[in-house]
């Protein structure tokens, strides 16, 4: 049966204005599923919504016959019968005979015989799939395919532009962490100012390599956040840096650990947390907490470990006088190979030649705390907008 294009079109605009008007997001997915399984005369469709990440369905609507083989399957066989990997349109001939859909029912699996399933790419861990299924031998034509291909992509729309409430208010906590990890470093008259200029080295030295944005982006942060781990450090063992005993060194070396500790339950710090607990291994090995080598150590924390040593050394520390450039670099250079990946020290040397004036950072433990009240106001204000954020996903997604 061929589409009705004008009512397509006007369907298509209606789901527009539902989501510039901030519609609730299950009411624009409803109304998908009810008008894709009405306009090609389907027995049934659903659109499921997928965390790829935690690997399970968050939520699912269905519109015409509850077709229980479906409706009431998990993640992993969802993933297998619609061959994910593979490509972003599957279709499944003869669902009666496919021993992948499970036999949750005998009567569901003779009234349905041919399925389509496509995904939709919505932002961060989460995957829309959506399934049309009918009681014959049908195979959707090209315009056809198109249709329902804009109906999905109309609804990951409407995903991501309600998450993006959601990514605000992370983006606010993410910049609080950050603002008091840099306020516990400012009362250190020391260490003031080094975590702020190893993320700025961190970044740069990433760009240098031709890493991705997001991937830089990642770094930079994980550098604000490198020795997070120190809060768990009594202050008279950091005070005595350079002149400690073998236990206190010991205690040293766990803040890695309990940095990535501090960060990994919080999903939107997970990325960083590998770069933080390793960015004190070393390239052959001989580092800490866990001993590996090589590539095995993520790229992240190959940048850090350069550019956390660097600073170091211009800035000084008590019982080490700071060095000037050329020794520095001197040094970094005898570690190549065996301390440091030499493909990040090469793009550090080459970026320091392009950004000299890359360690200029100077703030006042007033700039931060200042920053970091801002942080808490911007998150009392977006707190405010809870309620309409959970209008957004009523079932709490």
């Amino acid at each position: 049966m061929t589409p009705d294009f004008h009512q397509f079109f006007t369907l298509f605009a209606q789901i527009s204005k539902k989501i510039h008007a901030n519609n609730d997001t299950r009411d624009i997915l409803t109304c998908i599923v009810e008008n894709i399984t009405r306009i090609l005369s389907a027995k049934g469709s659903i659109f499921w919504i997928l965390n790829t990440k935690k690997q399970c369905i968050e939520t699912k609507i269905f519109q015409g016959f509850d077709y229980r083989s479906l409706m009431h399957t998990d993640y992993p066989t969802l993933m297998t019968l619609f061959e994910h990997q593979k490509k972003d349109c599957v279709v499944i001939p003869n669902a009666r005979e496919d021993d992948r859909i499970p036999d949750l029912e005998r009567l569901g699996k003779r009234k349905i015989n041919s399925v389509t399933g496509l995904f939709f790419d919505i932002a961060g861990p989460y995957t829309g799939l959506l399934a049309v299924y009918f009681t014959g031998n049908r195979t959707l034509e090209p315009h056809e395919l198109e249709l329902v291909t804009s109906l999905g992509e109309q609804g990951a729309i409407a995903l991501e532009k309600a998450m993006g409430h959601d990514r605000q208010i992370l983006e606010i906590y993410r910049k609080i962490v950050e603002g008091f990890a840099l306020a516990i470093e400012a009362r250190d008259r020391v260490t003031h100012g080094h975590s702020r200029r190893v993320a700025t080295l961190s970044r740069l030295t990433a760009r240098q390599m031709g890493l991705e944005e997001p991937l830089v982006k990642t770094i930079f942060h994980a550098g604000i956040l490198h020795d997070i781990g120190k809060i768990g450090i009594r202050d008279t063992v950091l005070d005595r840096l350079g002149h400690l005993t073998p236990a206190e060194m010991d205690q040293i070396r766990q803040h890695p650990v309990l940095g990535a500790d501090i960060l990994l339950p919080l999903t939107f710090f997970s990325e960083m947390a590998p770069m933080i607990r390793h960015h004190h291994e070393r390239f052959n090995g001989t580092g800490y907490p866990d001993g590996i080598k090589g590539e095995r150590i993520p790229l992240g924390a190959r940048i850090l470990a350069v550019c956390d040593v660097f600073e170091t050394m211009i800035a000084g520390r008590p019982g080490m006088p700071a060095k000037d450039l050329p020794d520095a670099i001197a040094e970094l250079k005898h570690g190549v190979g065996t301390l440091f990946d030499p493909a990040v020290v090469q793009a550090f040397f080459n970026m320091i030649q392009e950004h000299p004036k890359a360690m200029e950072i100077h703030e006042s433990i007033d700039d931060v705390l200042d920053m970091l009240r801002q942080n808490v106001a911007d998150l009392a204000l977006q707190n405010r907008l809870e309620k309409r954020a959970a209008r957004l996903f009523p079932t709490g997604f």
